[in-house]
């Protein structure tokens, strides 16, 4: 009999040979909580504000409204969120320095792949405010494209 674990590996497995499916390796920080002072305002996608236990992320480049299956690295947990913001624009340059990057052509490295609500955060057991996760999702369209958005309020 198989272990939920080892299902969610085999799932995991299948969806990331469909060509259809996209995945993403990288951090994943946490956003919104309630002193949290980089955070406020209404979100991207939706222009309300985020509301406790909410299962939302903000990603840079996604659709608003894709669905992401989430799985933290360390802990093997695996969550469910959709696209509901932008971001994460925290970049680091050659130097060390730490800088806001709103778009593709700005110099810096972006650090994070995701920002997640602290809902989905605990769903995927995050003892620290970053993780290494991997992001699954279904494609929009085979061979799309698309950029990082600069609208922010």
């Amino acid at each position: 009999m198989l272990t939920f674990m080892a299902a969610c590996h085999i799932l995991l497995l299948t969806l990331s040979a469909t060509p259809s499916v996209g995945t993403e390796l990288g951090r994943a920080a946490v956003f919104g909580y309630e002193h949290d002072a980089l955070a406020g305002g209404p979100l991207a996608c939706t222009g309300k504000d985020l509301r406790p236990g909410q299962l939302v992320c903000a990603h840079r480049t996604l659709p608003c409204g894709t669905q992401l299956l989430v799985q933290n690295l360390s802990t093997h947990r695996i969550a469910t969120c959709r696209v509901l913001d932008r971001g994460p624009y925290g970049a680091q340059l050659p130097g060390g320095r730490f800088v806001i990057k709103r778009r593709l052509e700005q110099r810096g490295t972006w650090r994070g792949v995701v920002d997640l609500s602290p809902a989905v955060a605990a769903r995927l057991g995050m003892h620290r405010s970053v993780a290494r996760v991997r992001l699954i999702y279904l494609k929009e369209k085979a061979g799309e494209v698309r950029r990082p958005v600069a609208r922010l309020g």
